[in-house]
């Protein structure tokens, strides 16, 4: 899997970067423990500043993010100010949450998250040794400083994936910069060589320093939109997977969300609804003799519906269910997600796929 496409960081995007090179007036901040995930929450005001300074400092810092009340969401710039604290570029339209995600380098986090900083035998380049748990498809975030004007591309390899950014980018006054090269895929459990490359243009690679590398879970297929009989349909070869056991099986006979023995993995979908209303929810589901009874809980909007495993005999048996049924309020993006809340055998269950079916409204 490979992917390469020029990129160009805006300087409007930066100009409240250029802030930067002012006095700074600190705000005093309650500082939040990180939760289990490694993150902190923080709620803004659009009356905050343009440049906001964090009792954090910058170096267990792996990304800072920014979602809007309209629900967008953009990866913000960060700068270490020294005595402890970073600096953090906001958008010109500051309402909404700011989400920090600390960094846990060289280890893969409950949710499927990777952190790699690896070795860096130069400033353009790190490598490591990824130890995989599990196959499956991973969106690259690289986190980078451009210390001078750079014209080139960064490379991200692990086995036989890549995926490429061709930049073109002033100095930004040393500002930590998080951005998506692409999607790669780890084909297999066990030890993968990696390494972040930065290739200028010119025949010396300067102007830029490497930091740190995000693999993040992605969706394994393709996009889920709504078929023209107005159901949906939610494949196991469209998941993406919350975990580090859990994952799409791809043979034949498999063909589904299996290895579920890890009680915190969970899988999701992400779809498109263009209908709104009621909609009965199927799963197709199989569980091995003596491994039923997981209870588990199925999200979507603002509905949660509990279910228990079914034993159907085998694992790869499967029978069609319905649990329920949701209302899907709007035409929309939706992620639907399966939780498991206490696991009663050896593994939760496999599910082949989830079918939303429109039903006719209540009088």
């Amino acid at each position: 899997m490979q992917s390469s496409r020029p990129y160009r960081i805006s300087m409007g995007l930066f100009s409240c970067l250029l802030l930067s090179c002012l006095p700074v007036t600190a705000n005093a901040q309650t500082i939040q423990d990180w939760d289990e995930m490694g993150y902190i929450g923080h709620r803004l005001k659009e009356a905050s500043p343009e440049w906001l300074e964090w009792p954090l400092p910058s170096a267990q810092i792996a990304s800072v993010s920014h979602t809007s009340t309209a629900g967008r969401s953009v990866s913000l710039s960060f700068k270490d100010l020294g005595h402890g604290k970073t600096g953090i570029a906001l958008p010109s339209q500051r309402e909404g949450h700011l989400r920090f995600e600390k960094l846990q380098p060289d280890q893969q986090l409950s949710d499927g998250r990777w952190h790699l900083k690896g070795e860096a035998p130069k400033a353009h380049h790190l490598e490591g040794v990824l130890k995989a748990s599990r196959p499956g498809t991973y969106s690259v975030e690289a986190c980078f400083k451009i210390t001078s004007s750079f014209e080139g591309a960064i490379r991200f390899e692990v086995g036989s994936s890549h995926t490429n950014l061709e930049l073109n980018q002033d100095a930004v006054n040393g500002l930590s910069i998080n951005q998506s090269l692409g999607i790669v895929r780890i084909e297999r459990p066990g030890d993968h060589p990696w390494k972040l490359t930065a290739q200028s243009a010119s025949v010396e690679t300067e102007g830029i320093v490497l930091m740190h590398v995000i693999l993040r879970t992605a969706p394994e297929g393709e996009p889920i939109s709504q078929l023209a009989d107005g159901s949906i349909l939610l494949h196991a070869r469209d998941v993406r997977i919350h975990g580090t056991k859990l994952q799409y099986e791809p043979l034949p006979h498999k063909n589904t969300v299996g290895y579920w023995v890890n009680e915190s993995d969970q899988p999701s979908w992400f779809f498109q609804c263009l209908r709104p209303g009621r909609y009965a929810v199927e799963i197709l589901q199989g569980c091995g003799k003596g491994h039923g009874g997981s209870l588990v809980h199925l999200s979507i909007d603002q509905t949660m519906l509990p279910f228990l495993v079914e034993e159907t005999g085998h694992f790869q048996h499967f029978v069609p269910r319905i649990v329920g049924e949701v209302r899907l309020p709007r035409p929309d993006s939706y992620e639907l997600r399966l939780i498991p809340i206490k696991k009663a055998g050896g593994a939760v269950m496999d599910v082949r796929q989830i079918r939303l079916i429109p039903l006719a409204e209540k009088p």
